[in-house]
């Protein structure tokens, strides 16, 4: 009987242990334009800037497109407001505004797009 109780007991160590949080292993999300024209397209994939990120050892938990939510005229040629936001550990974002990135919520009307 034993036998089996141990492997759930077990278990429910595991589960209980897995539930604390870590205050210190809170997040933020960063920005930087893709540098992408209107009509045009192109601009600099989020995995090109993740690794970027990730070269100056800065951990890039998630990463995704968006938008700047800014009007802007319709001008080939001209910014279209695309950027590659990442969520990267709190502690770090100092170091991401070092290689100009910004904090997300500096742009309270970006969201997050599809990627293209």
């Amino acid at each position: 009987m034993w036998r089996c109780l141990l492997p759930l007991l077990a278990l429910n160590v595991l589960v209980a242990c897995g539930g604390e949080s870590n205050p210190s292993a809170a997040t933020t999300r960063v920005f930087k334009s893709r540098g992408s024209l209107q009509c045009t397209g192109g601009g600099t994939p989020p995995a090109v800037m993740a690794a970027e990120l990730d070269n100056a050892g800065i951990a890039v938990l998630r990463s995704a497109c968006g938008s700047d939510g800014l009007s802007r005229i319709a001008l080939c040629g001209a910014p279209d407001g695309a950027l590659n936001i990442f969520a990267i550990p709190e502690a770090q974002a100092g170091r991401a505004q070092s290689l100009s990135f910004s904090l997300l919520s500096t742009l309270p009307g970006a969201s997050e797009v599809p990627c293209p």
